[in-house]
């Protein structure tokens, strides 16, 4: 027992040695700490600006002012991190502290990167998403702005580590350690405070914009508010409910499903192709064929990331449903259906779907029918998908029918075109991803142009040649995976909203059982598992294979649910109205379907929000008579 008193009075005397070693250099360690935090004022400005220009007029001060107090907060919290090293470490602190900060205001401006392109902070997400097979490649980022990046990185840590040893050495700091810290704590504490009284007062547009910097913890205290004042909180237009309310579809086996037609089927889908691309000039082959199909010109997909947009798209269920069904195990009944009934697949896509998980989720069953290892330049794998494509429909016999699913990845960034395809200028040469932040987004979208150009070329060429090998025109379905964003709300690329930019995608199919024209009524990704097997001749409930509807029967009166899929941000898309609710939106916001805000929003959601909430509850009163078709929503 004396050995083991001794040994805690000596560890006591150790640490208290250290402590007393590393006490001269506290002060300075807490301003230097302080310095870095105002540092993340610089990094998210760009995103602060945006988060307060949602607010009124008179709120943006506050908010703004209250940013100061935050940036304070990230340097109190570092250097009350940071202190139990003084303790370990003695004068060592001295070199250790700077170290740890300048890797911290790396991280900083990396999360500031991130969160100004995607709408969000670094999150395990992310993490995972850089760890997938063909990152680089899948986010447009090339080994040369990557290595570039590296060296920024290493440089910046070297001089902000050398400078913090310097500073340390000074005496630029608080005189009284410990009531500095006091005063810092009492004025975060304050700002949290009138953050949760604005929050109260104003909704929740203020609290996205308090928590735009990282680890601002949301401080909520509308119940003991209400009380005090006898107001209600400031809540806005919201839903109430639940956007994965509902019970899943039902299971049903791949053995009682009867197609009485077996036409050849190819599904043509295309990265981030926005509806508005789909013109005679940027796609002169498929526009002239969709003049003998039949266009839906209304189409969404069911999210703005592929990996949630394929999910809905084979599994014909909403998106927010996928990690809950993916996780119970359950596979697409299409692909096992398809098969039962004597078709010979494959499955191609120069697009990597070896990217979060779909080759073990989306394409588990059809492994040996999926290649998606291609090589090269966007244009390259397009070309080898063709050739392979190509390869398949000779080597299928012609009494077999076949299901062919292509995947083209020439329009996602950084929109990959060879020369023949140079339609569209002045176009971004497609140098440096990191530089697009400086590049006019007319020129940008001009080389998306080219690069969809591109795509068109080949896909009429996969289609001519599959008509000619098989003899007859195939039941084809042509669409985009999600759109793209050309800085139309502050952003280049996808997956970061609900809007229509990101949502709004081409949708053409060609059957003998369709008629030609177009459709004028809300459709999306959820409808294509009931569409083929309506149009197949299958006889099952489409309430039974998925959330979706057949294509052939729309629904004007329906609110297709969309979301961006790795964030809850979502949109019920009406034939006329589009609710946007979720996080970081301001209670519920009411727009047209081209995201323009109606001056009439509140009294038209009002009217709606009955048939919405029945929607999201999975019941609905609006179902069309039996007898409506496609014909009947044609303009």
């Amino acid at each position: 027992m004396s050995r083991f008193l001794s040994a805690i009075s000596n560890t006591k005397a150790t640490c208290h040695a250290r402590f007393e070693e590393a006490r001269p250099y506290l002060s300075n360690a807490l301003m230097w700490c302080v310095l870095h935090g105002l540092v993340a004022l610089v990094y998210f400005g760009s995103a602060l600006r945006l988060a307060v220009e949602r607010l009124a007029p008179s709120l943006r001060p506050m908010l703004l002012v209250g940013s100061v107090a935050q940036a304070l907060f990230l340097g109190l919290v570092a250097f009350v991190g940071t202190l139990p090293l003084a303790v370990l470490l003695g004068r060592r602190y001295r070199f250790v502290l700077p170290s740890l900060t300048a890797v911290g205001g790396v991280l900083l401006g990396l999360d500031a990167l991130v969160l100004n392109a995607l709408g969000f902070h670094i999150n395990g997400l992310v993490l995972a998403v850089a760890l997938q097979p063909r990152a680089l490649a899948e986010t447009g980022l090339s080994p040369t702005e990557m290595g570039l990046l590296a060296v920024a990185m290493v440089a910046l840590l070297t001089v902000d580590t050398a400078a913090g040893i310097w500073f340390l050495k000074r005496g630029f700091g608080p005189r009284r350690v410990a009531r500095a810290v006091v005063v810092l704590t009492a004025l975060c504490t304050a700002e949290r405070l009138v953050n949760a009284s604005l929050v109260f007062a104003h909704g929740g547009a203020v609290q996205h914009a308090a928590t735009t910097l990282p680890l601002q913890a949301p401080v909520r205290m509308n119940t003991l508010l209400s009380r005090i004042t006898g107001r209600t909180p400031a809540s806005g237009l919201r839903l109430g409910v639940s956007p994965e309310a509902g019970a899943p579809a039902a299971t049903i086996s791949p053995e009682s499903v009867r197609f009485t037609r077996r036409p050849d089927i190819v599904i043509v889908l295309v990265e981030s192709l926005r509806d508005d691309f789909f013109t005679p000039e940027v796609m002169p082959n498929m526009w002239r064929r969709a003049q003998s199909g039949t266009r839906f010109l209304r189409h969404h997909s069911a999210a703005s990331s592929t990996d949630f947009s394929l999910f809905s798209m084979f599994f014909g269920l909403e998106a927010q449903r996928r990690d809950a069904v993916v996780g119970a195990g359950r596979a697409p009944l299409l692909f096992p259906a398809l098969a039962h009934n004597g078709y010979q697949q494959a499955f191609l896509a120069a697009s990597s779907v070896d990217w979060m998980g779909l080759k073990d989720t989306v394409f588990r069953d059809v492994k040996g029918g999926l290649r998606t290892d291609y090589e090269g330049r966007s244009h390259v794998r397009d070309a080898a998908m063709v050739r392979d494509a190509v390869a398949f429909v000779e080597a299928t016999p012609k009494d077999t029918p076949l299901f062919l699913f292509v995947f083209f990845a020439g329009t996602h960034f950084d929109y990959d075109y060879p020369p023949r395809s140079e339609v569209f200028a002045p176009a971004w040469n497609g140098k440096g991803g990191l530089s697009t932040a400086r590049v006019p987004p007319e020129h940008l979208k001009a080389r998306a142009w080219n690069a969809a150009y591109e795509v068109d070329t080949k896909v009429e060429e996969l289609l001519t040649r599959i008509e000619s090998v098989r003899g007859t025109r195939p039941m084809i379905l042509f669409t985009g995976d999600h759109g793209e964003e050309f800085r139309e709300h502050g952003r280049v690329g996808h997956a970061s909203d609900v809007t229509a930019s990101q949502l709004h995608v081409p949708m053409i199919m060609f059957d003998e059982q369709l008629p030609v024209g177009q459709v004028d009524a809300v459709t999306g990704h959820i409808d294509v598992v009931s569409t083929l097997f309506d149009l197949l001749g299958d006889t099952h409930s489409p309430a039974m294979l998925g959330d979706g509807i057949p294509m052939t029967r729309p629904d004007p009166q329906r609110y297709l649910l969309t979301t961006v899929g790795w964030e809850a941000r979502y949109a019920l898309i009406g034939q006329e109205l589009k609710v946007h609710f979720g996080a970081g939106l301001p209670g519920t916001v009411i727009t047209d379907l081209s995201d323009r805000p109606l001056a009439d929003g509140k009294e038209r959601f009002a009217a709606e929000a009955p048939r919405i909430l029945r929607r999201l509850k999975g019941t609905s009163d609006t179902k069309l008579p039996d007898s409506a078709t496609a014909s009947d929503m044609m303009p």
